[in-house]
């Protein structure tokens, strides 16, 4: 009896010792610190929405238009919508154009609102070229709801290889570029909405 189980708990030993490591890799986005003159007196309220694997941390890839695999041992430091969610965070805040940026699980009346409906986040193989693939859509709601502003940011990023570190770099460039142009275009459309209500 003493043996099989010194059997059984070497054998778990050897298992455990060969299972490969788990890698974690992290979403840069460089901040654009300079902040706008015009001032909207209330907040803005972030709220992203995704399907379920990307509210997972585990790294997502497509071999096909058919098949999505989630990596067991590589994943990201925080799920992709948490990543997204916090990047525009981020972003709106340090453009000092809000009294405050908060986040939230849903859309509240009475303040801005930033809706993000995270649709892609993940590699792709198209034959022996890997990308990485960035699709969400934004919308911005008065506090009133109405849509002040509507986009959808489609970024495909050519990968040097299919290794995640590859990919973190290329889905990096296209959440800093996408991000960027919802600041930008929110920025304009709210300093306008300002501008035609004091002429």
């Amino acid at each position: 009896m003493r043996k099989s189980i010194m059997i059984i708990l070497f054998i778990f030993l050897i298992f455990a010792c060969s299972m490969p490591e788990t890698k974690i890799y992290s979403i840069y986005v460089p901040m654009d610190t300079k902040a706008v003159d015009e001032k909207i007196d209330n907040s803005l309220t972030v709220v992203v929405h995704a399907p379920r694997y990307l509210t997972q941390p585990y790294i997502a890839y497509r071999e096909s238009p058919y098949q999505l695999k989630v990596s067991k041992y590589s994943k990201w430091d925080a799920s992709p919508s948490e990543i997204v969610r916090d990047r525009f965070k981020d972003s709106l805040s340090s453009t000092g154009i809000f009294q405050e940026v908060r986040l939230s699980s849903a859309v509240p009346r009475g303040l801005y609102s930033l809706r993000v409906n995270l649709k892609r986040f993940e590699r792709y193989d198209e034959g022996k070229d890997s990308f990485g693939k960035l699709v969400l859509d934004v919308d911005l709601l008065s506090p009133e709801m109405k849509v002040l502003y509507q986009t959808t940011i489609s970024k495909k990023a050519k990968l040097d290889d299919q290794s995640f570190l590859s990919l973190a770099k290329g889905l990096s460039s296209a959440l800093t570029e996408g991000i960027c142009k919802v600041r930008d275009n929110i920025i304009q459309s709210l300093t306008s909405k300002e501008e035609s209500k004091t002429q």
